[in-house]
């Protein structure tokens, strides 16, 4: 969301950014705070997909309303995982994006779901495709994809939560275990397939490219901004300094992951981290917090 809000800026647009707490939150009276006379959007991410936390939309959805501004929330990382529920629980709600590659669906299409009086602008200007809001020739096969996808998705997302917050939750515990590791965001309300951990004293790089050959896929940041040297903004947003947030790994569950895979993690990860740390000149087991 930060790029087109950058763009935005070039094209003589003002934007207000939030701060959010220790724990990725955003605070609604903030949110409310920030409002000006000249105010047209309010956008806020329904989940961050860097550290899972769950921010309180239906809350800012409220005030939105209340100084009739429309509100729009980057839904990306919820489908399939938080029931959606557009004329109840986000009806407040007046555009919902979302992306087909998110809950198993093809790549490359996507959705926005927009509230009916919604006004926007054409995406694309052209044909008369899309009720004249995005001109070009439909992806039919993206768009079936998505539609079975989500589908399958949202079918039990009860019994799929169920499944991944114990695995999970297994998975912290066990992780918490390493000395100099802390869990990154919301303890609580966050999405229940994600985990977000800082190691102090080694790269995240480093430490993502050893788990790679030991056939762990993770990330150390979001896909946005892979290739990035810098820190994840995320990490530095709620408070971390540079030096820990480089050392940040990011494990998401799917719904082929078993028991058995998390075993192989921590039977994994603890090694690996102490291999790095073992030459790095910064760090000093006698030092080590003791969990």
């Amino acid at each position: 969301m930060l790029y087109p809000c950058k763009y935005l800026e070039t094209q003589g647009f003002d934007v207000t950014y939030l701060p959010v707490d220790s724990y990725g939150l955003v605070d609604p009276a903030e949110v409310e705070a920030a409002i000006r006379d000249d105010t047209i959007l309010i956008s806020v991410m329904y989940a961050n997909n860097e550290i899972g936390t769950i921010e309180p939309i239906h809350k800012i959805g409220e005030i939105a309303r209340e100084y009739e501004i429309p509100f729009h929330t980057d839904a990306v990382q919820v489908i399939g995982k938080i029931p959606l529920e557009m004329e109840k629980k986000e009806r407040n709600v007046d555009m919902l994006s979302l992306s087909s590659h998110k809950f198993y669906g093809p790549k490359g299409i996507g959705a926005l779901y927009l509230r009916e009086g919604t006004e926007i602008d054409n995406y694309m200007h052209g044909g008369g495709q899309e009720r004249k809001k995005r001109a070009g020739t439909e992806n039919v096969s993206g768009i079936v994809g998505l539609g079975k996808a989500i589908e399958l998705a949202t079918g039990n997302i009860e019994k799929h939560n169920e499944k991944m917050k114990r695995l999970r939750d297994r998975l912290l515990a066990g992780v918490l275990k390493i000395p100099d590791c802390r869990l990154n965001g919301h303890p609580e309300k966050r999405l229940p397939d994600n985990l977000n951990f800082s190691f102090e004293y080694i790269e995240g790089e480093s430490l993502l490219l050893m788990l790679d050959e030991m056939g762990i896929c993770s990330s150390t940041g979001s896909a946005c901004s892979s290739g990035s040297p810098e820190p994840s903004h995320v990490l530095r947003a709620i408070g971390l300094p540079p030096e820990i947030a480089q050392g940040s790994l990011r494990l998401s569950l799917g719904d082929d992951n078993s028991e058995e895979d998390i075993d192989y993690v921590l039977e994994v990860l603890p090694e690996t981290v102490e291999k790095l740390r073992a030459i790095s000149p910064f760090y000093k087991p006698e030092n080590a917090c003791k969990k």
